[in-house]
């Protein structure tokens, strides 16, 4: 394993951890003697009146080791509307293609770190699901065991047995985890999710079980028996986090948070497929399904929308849709999704005479046009058809494997 996943979990705890210490602001203000009563009514009350109007927000996370690689990427988001909190977690291999950048990894998300940094990383984030990010935190892997330790240890059902050894991996990985459950203490919850072979649906199973680790960790956190132990936490992280957000906004979040009480998180993942390209692995992101999922993500339909910015320039490709399939209803399936997202769609047609069984984007007048219609679909293949006096700009054929 020659790079390690970063935990998701110790990441998301940046956030629950800043949540956290308000509470127990909060809470110190509600359980103090007579004496000083008044003087924190007032202040709770201020706190109250700046926490009023308060929006839903969104957190990207990005979770970086000691060589600057980002292995872990969501996005956290707390809705004081609706009362909830969710993440929505991107796989480190999504297929997100850069002008300019042309490596095989380079074309993954995660290189977007790498190379440009927590800016470059929003704006592809913000991209990929048509959203504002507002904030970012940013947390390396240190930190994680003493947290763990500090609460006492976070309660979770191991699935199978794992076993696993890497000596090369920075630092070196030996995971021997039994099945059952049982709390796990810094060193085991390390064990758990960093753990990546034997579940059946991959990657995908990994995060899986990294939301389950997140919401016994969640749980954990916020008991009333954790709240006097989180100036220690903070202690323990305080040198392993980056953010952006100031301690007026925590403030104001955190006691809202604790005046909603939510009792859970909401996961959701990136929908899509791993697949290959040029024999390289990545995660194909279904562009179809993404309005969906980032809509019951942000727990309100009517807030859904793709960047403005990117929406303006879509309009200046102009694209033809084919069905290569005798499956009625394709072509304009995919054509209403790139109408969301502002192309041109001139044409909507059929192949004749032949069908495919892997769908294609014909580039017809300029590459980088072809390259974002094949990112907007998830389509693998692109290929350049130069012409001259073509009335389009792309041409995508869709296959069989659109058919899903």
């Amino acid at each position: 394993m020659k790079k390690v996943v970063k935990i998701l979990a110790v990441i998301f705890l940046g956030i629950i951890l800043s949540i956290g210490i308000g509470a127990y602001i909060f809470y110190k203000n509600i359980h103090v003697p007579a004496v000083q009563e008044e003087n924190n009514i007032a202040s709770q009350n201020n706190t109250e009146k700046k926490s009023e109007g308060l929006s839903s927000i969104n957190i990207l996370v990005v979770g970086s080791d000691e060589n600057n690689l980002s292995d872990t990427l969501f996005i956290a988001n707390y809705n004081p509307k609706n009362k909830t909190i969710s993440i929505l977690s991107i796989p480190r291999d999504t297929y997100y293609p850069r002008p300019g950048y042309n490596s095989p990894g380079d074309k993954k998300i995660n290189a977007a770190f790498t190379e440009d940094g927590i800016e470059g990383t929003k704006k592809a984030v913000e991209n990929l699901l048509g959203i504002n990010i507002d904030h970012y935190i940013i947390i390396d892997y240190e930190g994680f065991k003493k947290v763990i330790d500090t609460i006492g240890g976070v309660e979770v059902d191991i699935p199978f047995d794992m076993k696993y050894d890497d000596n090369s991996a920075n630092p070196p990985l030996h995971i021997n985890l039994k099945k059952g459950r049982q709390v796990l203490d810094g060193e085991k919850a390390i064990q758990f999710v960093r753990y990546r072979h034997g579940y059946i649906d991959g990657d995908l199973g990994r995060i899986k079980a990294q939301h389950q680790f997140l919401e016994a960790l969640f749980k954990k956190l916020t008991q009333p028996s954790t709240l006097p132990k989180l100036p220690s936490l903070a202690i323990a992280v305080s040198k392993h986090i980056k953010t952006d957000l100031t301690a007026t906004e925590i403030a104001k979040y955190a006691y809202q948070f604790v005046k909603d009480k939510p009792s859970s998180i909401k996961s959701f993942t990136l929908p899509g497929e791993p697949d290959y390209k040029d024999g390289v692995s990545y995660f194909f992101a279904d562009n179809t399904k993404i309005p969906e999922v980032v809509a019951e993500f942000l727990g309100d339909k009517t807030t859904f929308s793709f960047d403005s910015s990117e929406i303006e320039k879509n309009k200046a490709i102009k694209v033809e849709v084919l069905n290569g399939t005798n499956i009625p209803g394709l072509a304009s399936k995919y054509a209403e999704t790139l109408r969301k997202q502002g192309f041109d769609v001139v044409r909507i047609g059929n192949v004749v005479g032949t069908t495919f069984s892997t769908s294609h984007v014909y580039a017809r007048t300029d590459e980088e046009k072809a390259k974002k219609v094949a990112n907007a679909l998830s389509i693998i293949c692109v290929e350049k058809d130069i012409t001259p006096d073509s009335s389009v700009d792309v041409t995508v054929i869709l296959g069989k494997d659109k058919s899903k």
